[in-house]
């Protein structure tokens, strides 16, 4: 089982791939956004409530702090 970092301890702007999503249903709704298990994305900047704005495809996506911990990536 693949364990990464949660998106918290993540680098900005470095390339990072989508290992896990902690909850089915989440991961159902991210897929529609375009983030899925074994993508890559960039974090492109922390939010002021600890959330991040991602950089997935071309398209930015921001997730609150609540999403951020449920996430698992590793560096590209």
């Amino acid at each position: 089982m693949a364990t990464g970092m949660d998106l918290r301890s993540a680098p900005l702007g470095e390339p990072l791939t989508l290992l896990r999503v902690d909850d089915p249903l989440l991961g159902q709704r991210l897929a529609t956004l375009g983030l899925r298990e074994g993508v890559s994305f960039r974090l492109l900047t922390h939010t002021v409530g600890g959330g991040r704005i991602l950089l997935v495809d071309g398209s930015r996506i921001a997730l609150g702090s609540d999403l951020v911990r449920r996430l698992r990536a590793r560096a590209a």
